[in-house]
């Protein structure tokens, strides 16, 4: 990309766009005039070092890519979708080098170079390029400063559904078709348009699994943003299951990164014999109860497995989980009529009506329904994150049926959703 004239006012406005956050708000949280922000945005004046301290935790930044130090590293794919930041970490040791470099080498050959994820298959076997992948974007070494987004799909859901507070549509770089690229750009507009803008609600819920995950690990540190907020999960796992992305790990982790914030615990039931377990489940529950915003991810049919093929024991897969939910998948096999099935989740399959037709056994106190119907129709904000068509017939059930009142998805599911040609 061509080099920034003005780096630090360029990058500060479009990190307050990204935010959603007005010069006067940000003047008045810095406790300074807004000619001050004005004359930073538009002739490149930097602040001093205490204020360009408070700058970039507000807006979750470090202070050398703000004023442009090793602007050079800044990138952005071919069709000017998506830009990041790209840097190994210095302190990786060479055993953990190379599974990033691998994962550098494949971003660029999909998003760069416009190959197909079919043609990444035919030459590296599936899990070495979600490992790869993973290691790129989890270690730091690929890190999103910015993606496009559908403005005028998002108009459309707005107007098709006019109860959503929130609509945020991902551009698709180019023809990019794996998964887990896609999960970033979903994920990282929902920790940066979204949940930026959640301010001290007492408790929030979280939903399980790698997309969830990615958002957590996107979400911006902040001093005070959430202080007082308990992270509420909505499901829990066995004690013994160490593979899944679980929502109790989820709250945990969410906890750690915002200082002043706590994370409550849920119980799986093979866990609640004893009279203390029972009562942290009580507590759990009824905050469940009293939530103010939920996040959550679905699953749906017709997910491709490791090859780019479909067939009768990958159909269905519930969302980004480790392991695959035998429980759901021999339920959803078992439906007499599966065009009534209406996607999953919190690991309930549910009917074209938003109604339960199953859950899944392994996993035990999944919050009620009826609470996230009760959020979307009141006060409160439920949040699904999704990315790739097959997820689209989950979020059209779960918005034709308020399970859900606002969404971070990309342009395939979008124009689905719109069509409603999902099945």
């Amino acid at each position: 990309m061509p080099p920034e004239k003005n780096p630090f006012g360029e990058r500060l406005a479009r990190l307050l766009i990204q935010h959603g956050i007005s010069q006067n708000r940000l003047a008045q949280q810095l406790g300074i005039s807004r000619s001050t922000v004005t004359g930073w945005i538009k002739h490149g004046t930097l602040p001093d070092a205490g204020l360009l301290r408070m700058l970039c935790e507000a807006l979750g930044c470090s202070a050398d890519w703000l004023i442009g130090v090793g602007q050079q590293r800044e990138k952005q794919d071919a069709t000017g979708v998506i830009q990041w930041v790209e840097e190994i970490p210095p302190f990786i040791p060479d055993v953990q080098r190379e599974p990033i470099e691998h994962g550098l080498h494949l971003f660029h050959g999909l998003v760069n170079e416009n190959r197909t994820a079919q043609e990444i298959r035919s030459r590296y076997p599936p899990q070495f390029i979600r490992s790869a992948l993973q290691a790129a974007f989890r270690s730091g070494a690929i890190r999103l400063t910015a993606v496009t987004r559908a403005t005028d799909l998002e108009h459309r859901l707005r107007e098709k559904y006019s109860f959503l507070k929130d609509v945020v549509v991902a551009e698709i770089p180019g023809q990019c078709e794996d998964t887990l690229i896609r999960t970033e750009l979903v994920t990282f507009l929902a920790a940066t348009q979204v949940l930026t803008r959640v301010i001290r609600e007492s408790a929030i819920g979280l939903g399980s699994g790698y997309t969830m995950l990615r958002f957590v690990e996107h979400s911006i540190p902040s001093a005070d943003q959430f202080s007082g907020t308990a992270w509420i999960p909505l499901l829990a796992f066995a004690p013994h299951n160490m593979s899944d992305y679980s929502a109790n790990l989820l709250a945990r982790l969410m906890s750690i990164r915002h200082p002043g914030s706590r994370a409550l615990y849920l119980p799986h039931p093979a866990e609640c014999a004893t009279p203390e377990m029972q009562t942290v489940t009580a507590e759990t529950q009824r905050y469940q109860h009293n939530l103010q915003t939920i996040f959550a991810s679905v699953s749906g049919v017709d997910r491709r497995d490791g090859t780019g093929e479909s067939h009768l024991l990958t159909e269905f897969r519930s969302a980004d989980y480790a392991a695959e939910a035998p429980f759901l998948r021999d339920a959803y096999a078992r439906l007499p009529d599966k065009s009534r099935f209406g996607g999953e989740l919190l690991r309930y399959l549910l009917d074209t009506e938003g109604q339960i037709l199953s859950y899944d056994e392994a996993v035990g106190s999944q919050v009620n329904l009826d609470i996230l119907r009760y959020n979307s129709d009141m006060i409160g904000r439920v949040c699904l994150i999704a990315a790739r068509r097959y997820k689209a017939m989950p979020i059209l059930t779960c918005l034709n049926h308020r399970l859900a009142n606002a969404v971070v998805i990309d342009r395939e599911i979008a124009e689905s959703i719109l069509k409603e040609r999902v099945t």
